[in-house]
């Protein structure tokens, strides 16, 4: 049978979103190349058509996720949507430029898969300290430097403090999601994250909002 080029993008685009979920949930190394070839759809040598390895879906899982978010979080799109609300629902906005709407399970799973295997797969642990951990602090700092430019909060603010305290929230999420913590399965929604990191920038905005500006303005919720 003769695939075109967009169905066998299709097909590797499903093989990665299954992959992810299920290298999420039930781990790397524990999931077969069966039980992927269940979840596509196909026959478990199908798999191999597209990938040669499962170190090679991972890989290239690693490549998908890294495409999207190198080039989508730029600091003109942090300063329009700052200007236009400056409060942390507008912080969280700028966050969520790295979850595309239509792949935000993808982008969760694939994190939760860093979590898991960063202490044992040298690949993975290269591209979490090289990647992840540097872009998000980059993003946080982009985020609250603008805001002090904005004279949204204070020119004191101290960046490092809230890029750390945002980080702890990725790793928290993270292990609650592998863990399945407070539920059967574990929470691939994003909404736990979500609440969290409101808090954490409602209380920036509230203790360090200059007087006059949203920080001061904000009720807290």
């Amino acid at each position: 049978m003769i695939t075109s080029g967009s169905d066998e993008n299709t097909t590797k685009q499903k093989i990665l979103s299954c992959a992810a979920y299920l290298f999420a949930g039930k781990g790397f190394t524990e999931t077969s190349i069966r039980e992927l070839a269940d979840a596509v759809g196909v026959k478990g040598s199908s798999i191999y058509n597209h990938f040669p390895s499962k170190n090679t879906i991972l890989e290239h899982m690693l490549e998908d996720y890294a495409a999207y978010n190198i080039d989508v979080f730029e600091d003109r799109n942090i300063k329009g949507i700052l200007r236009e609300n400056p409060t942390s629902e507008g912080i969280l906005k700028c966050l969520q430029l790295n979850f595309p709407a239509d792949r935000v399970e993808f982008h969760l799973n694939v994190l939760c898969v860093l979590f898991q295997e960063q202490l044992r797969n040298p690949v993975v642990r290269k591209y979490v300290a090289e990647h992840i951990i540097m872009r998000a602090e980059r993003n946080v700092r982009s985020i609250v430097d603008e805001l002090k430019k904005l004279r949204i909060i204070r020119q004191d603010t101290d960046p490092d403090y809230w890029v750390k305290a945002s980080s702890s929230l990725f790793y928290s999420f993270a292990a609650r999601m592998m863990l399945g913590i407070g539920d059967k399965t574990p929470d691939f929604s994003g909404r736990g994250m979500e609440e969290m990191l409101r808090y954490t920038f409602d209380m920036m905005l509230e203790k360090f909002g200059e007087a006059g500006t949203a920080g001061g303005a904000m009720e807290m919720g």
